[in-house]
């Protein structure tokens, strides 16, 4: 799928809106950051594993993202100095292409708003070794390709579905996220 293809499908979908921090009550306000780029000329998808050490979703697959400072302006604003933070990728509110919609964890009440971005190329990475175990660099269509019934899950949700790359499986917000790209980017045949 080209760039220009990609952008048209997620034309419809994504909301040009910033969402401040409010719009997340009574929950705890987040923001992740879904950073396709075109290294090749496939489209591909960052990913980060979380350390294993850390509070919450320890060693889980995610988006580059985190919690609202008060600090940030918008949530647009925590994606982009999370990822900065995160995997050292700075982005400016004029390189986000919009929303998709929000989604609620299932274990630790966070609303996390996905923004997307769409690049053609990434400088280098600069992973915060203290949260970050890794990045998954994945190939977008085959890993939303990969979508099942995330079975060990549906005591939260019986709509609750997950992904693979390589041995990782991406399940929860994250795969929730992935769906909405899912439904825009594969058809069904």
């Amino acid at each position: 799928m080209r760039k220009d293809e990609l952008l048209r499908a997620l034309e419809g979908v994504l909301e040009k809106k910033t969402f401040a921090a409010q719009d997340a009550a009574p929950a705890t306000p987040a923001a992740v950051l879904a950073i396709i780029h075109y290294g090749d000329s496939k489209p591909r998808v960052l990913l980060t594993k979380r350390r294993e050490n850390l509070k919450m979703h320890r060693g889980e697959i995610s988006f580059p993202g985190g919690r609202f400072t008060q600090s940030d302006l918008t949530l647009m604003h925590t994606a982009l100095r999370e990822t900065e933070e995160e995997i050292g990728l700075a982005f400016g509110p004029g390189d986000v292409a919009g929303a998709l919609q929000p989604v609620r964890t299932m274990t630790s009440n966070h609303f996390i708003v996905p923004f997307v971005t769409v690049q053609d190329r990434l400088p280098q990475l600069r992973i915060a070794q203290d949260e970050v175990a890794g990045v998954l660099d994945a190939p977008l269509i085959e890993t939303l390709g990969t979508m099942e019934p995330d079975r060990e899950h549906f005591r939260f949700s019986k709509t609750a579905v997950r992904f693979k790359f390589e041995s990782n499986v991406i399940w929860g917000a994250t795969a929730r996220i992935l769906k909405q790209l899912h439904e825009v980017l594969i058809r069904p045949s």
